[in-house]
């Protein structure tokens, strides 16, 4: 494992072994367990003798799970939520039940991108983070809304609708391609309605300021302080979304709030720049302008952790509190995944070119 990764790892696995969390149980994984856990062994473990026999004994136990495990398969009817009246926090399984934490074995799905549910992680109150999967492929894109509760509820609308559109749209899904769809990662602030309040957590914490990369104890929106909570990592929703982030090693994150109308990408200091391939790439393919953002000091935010372990991750702005922007963030996705699948070897993949290329034609 080269040393930077080794440096990384020992950060997460100490950040672990202090807030004594546990890892979620995720039925697939990308990463390779085996070589983790063997680093662990032999280059991390005898120096960081705060680690937990929990996390080890979680990731021995990662790596003999099955990626046939049982979990919970839903079809989607997805409503659409407004700044007057709530919508249920996620899409409705068919029968009108929603999706639940415990897994329920289900016939196989008929069509190759039926999307399989799973939870992540519980709220502070005790909702699921629901987690959509959609394709099967190596490279996996992590799209997230919600982060920001209700206060963003614009972001929820958008996941949703993009669950809907890959769901009836399987061949969008490139060979290769796995998404995970998160469309509400505070499921407490969603609950709790539309205003300035739904923005953070049930104990008030602002979720995008609760990470490990320049966390601090004041932070803004704008010149408004806010609760960026005890420490990083201190609550349960990031506590979780870590937990996946690390466990599942995505290619790409995007996370999406309102309402700036532009990409930033997350970076971590002169050591973690911010991947601007990937904000070339998004900016191209939506529109949005792909800038630095300097409105105000933002500390402990999500996109740039992620780029602090070495996962390229991506902030988009939708331009307002109300639209969804629905078809240039779906050419975003879209042009993500033919930069994986295909890159420039635009006779790789026949079938996925004629996708790719109706982004190009629309540019």
């Amino acid at each position: 494992m080269p040393g930077e990764s080794l440096e990384v790892l020992g950060a997460i696995l100490e950040s672990f072994a202090l807030n004594d969390r546990n890892w979620p149980e995720i039925p697939f994984a990308k990463l390779d367990l085996t070589k983790l856990v063997r680093a662990l062994i032999v280059q991390v473990m005898p120096n960081y003798a705060k680690i937990t026999m929990g996390l080890f004994a979680a990731l021995m136990t990662a790596c003999s799970q099955q990626v046939s495990s049982p979990i919970a398969v839903h079809t989607l009817t997805v409503p659409v939520a407004s700044a007057e009246t709530p919508v249920p926090l996620f899409p409705e399984a068919t029968g009108g039940a929603a999706p639940t934490r415990s897994p329920v074995t289900m016939p196989s799905p008929t069509i190759p991108a039926s999307p399989e549910s799973f939870s992540i992680g519980d709220s502070l109150e005790n909702r699921p983070i629901i987690a959509w999967r959609i394709g099967t492929g190596e490279h996996i894109i992590v799209l997230v809304g919600g982060i920001h509760g209700g206060y963003e509820w614009n972001s929820v609308n958008l996941l949703n609708e993009l669950l809907v559109y890959f769901t009836e749209n399987a061949a969008e899904v490139l060979p290769g391609i796995q998404l995970i769809l998160i469309p509400v990662a505070n499921p407490d602030g969603y609950a709790s309605g539309r205003d300035f309040a739904a923005r953070f957590n049930a104990a008030g914490v602002d979720l995008n300021r609760n990470w490990g990369c320049d966390w601090a104890e004041t932070a803004f929106i704008w010149d408004i302080p806010i609760d960026p909570g005890d420490g990083p990592f201190s609550e349960p929703e990031t506590q979780a979304l870590q937990a996946f982030f690390l466990l599942v090693q995505p290619d790409a994150v995007i996370f999406y709030h309102s309402m700036q109308g532009a990409v930033f990408m997350g970076d971590c200091g002169p050591k973690h720049p911010p991947a601007a391939w990937m904000g070339d790439l998004l900016a191209t393919a939506t529109g949005y302008p792909y800038e630095e953002f300097s409105i105000y000091p933002v500390t402990g935010d999500a996109s740039n952790w992620l780029a602090q372990v070495g996962i390229p991750a991506a902030t988009i702005e939708l331009s307002t509190r109300e639209q969804t922007d629905f078809t240039i963030n779906l050419d975003g996705v879209i042009a993500l995944q033919c930069h994986f699948v295909l890159g420039d070897d635009y006779d790789a993949d026949p079938a996925a070119w004629q996708v790719c290329n109706k982004v190009v034609n629309d540019e």
